[in-house]
């Protein structure tokens, strides 16, 4: 007798288990709690469900610490709820705050560095965006040299680790400091130069140092990334002839700022950075490139161009001679 009404009773708890996992998720959803506001907090390791449940409901996330924990353990998580710190908005149901919980989804700070930013850029970008202090960002990046193609001798170069804190979109956690987020940037770097990247420069006589040097240069100089393999080759072919590169991107490098319009009082700055007055590369990058522009100096289309100049679109022209860079630059002066 008892074995007759077993399924039945099995589909009455299943019933119940349902309705009481829709009731905690959708009745019983905080939406009242809703204000918009994104509140942040930590779980500690070894933190309790129960203890989360508490911590929620008394930062006004949850309506009842019991419906929470009902909640995580109806769906089996919860023993599942990881460390970390998060950030959620108010009115998120129960069902959406363990589903987070349970991944790991910490919450992160985006910080994002720009193509050629340079270490005070990036430094300033971050104070501005109050992730960390510039000065502790710099002080850091001055002699920090992980893997041996960063270090450099010479004392003109501020920051060691110029041209290797890599651009990209990064993710910090709570407590990342300054010395860590450089970190990050300079393995990132390392990770995306590639054997074939160096074994390329190898080939081309570029140590890793230089092929950077003259990356930076290559992408600042460039607005289109067409651009970027042509302007690569002028360069090569100019310190093939021991002639002066002649890259504004250093002179805005000597000034710490972009100027649109170089003078000649500029061009004649004393600097050992300063590719007008000397030839060859300047004592360090004046940049961080992207691995794109790496890989364009690599690529560089070997041409008899020597000389170039932006036009008003900031697509360049490119010249054999001096009298043709000459005159293109007349041609563009008289452009409307």
């Amino acid at each position: 007798m008892i074995k007759k009404f077993l399924p039945i009773i099995a589909g009455l708890v299943l019933a119940l288990a349902v309705a009481g996992y829709w009731y905690m998720n959708y009745f019983n959803n905080n939406a009242e709690l809703a204000t918009g506001q994104k509140i942040q907090f930590i779980v500690k390791p070894g933190m309790t469900t129960a203890d989360i449940a508490t911590m929620l409901h008394k930062l006004k996330l949850i309506n009842t610490p019991e419906s929470f924990r009902m909640a995580a353990k109806i769906r089996g998580l919860d023993n599942s709820l990881q460390a970390g710190e998060y950030e959620i908005i108010t009115g998120m149901s129960n069902k959406e705050i363990v589903d987070i919980l349970s991944k790991g989804e910490v919450y992160y700070s985006v910080f994002t560095v720009p193509e050629a930013y340079t270490i005070n850029q990036i430094a300033a970008k971050l104070e501005k965006e109050g992730l960390g202090k510039a000065s502790a960002f710099k002080d850091a990046a001055k002699n920090y040299t992980p893997y041996t193609y960063m270090e450099t001798n010479d004392p003109n170069v501020i920051y060691k680790a110029e041209g290797f804190a890599y651009p990209a979109t990064y993710y910090l956690t709570s407590g990342t400091n300054e010395k860590d987020i450089l970190t990050m940037m300079v393995r990132e770097f390392n990770g995306r130069l590639t054997t074939d990247i160096r074994e390329k420069a190898k080939k081309e006589h570029l140590s890793v140092r230089d092929l950077v040097n003259l990356a930076v240069m290559v992408e600042d100089e460039a607005v289109f990334p067409e651009e970027r393999p042509l302007i690569a080759g002028v360069f090569l072919k100019r310190l093939g002839i021991y002639m002066p590169i002649q890259s504004d991107t250093t002179i805005q490098y000597i000034l710490g700022r972009q100027k649109e319009n170089l003078t000649i009082a500029d061009t004649k700055i004393k600097s050992p950075y300063n590719t007008y007055q000397n030839p060859g590369l300047p004592p360090g990058p004046i940049g961080n490139p992207s691995i794109d522009a790496i890989k364009d100096v690599l690529n560089a289309e070997q041409t008899d161009f020597l000389y170039f100049v932006a036009d008003k679109s900031g697509h360049h022209r490119f010249s054999k001679t001096y009298a043709e860079h000459l005159q293109k630059i007349e041609e563009i002066n008289e452009e409307k």
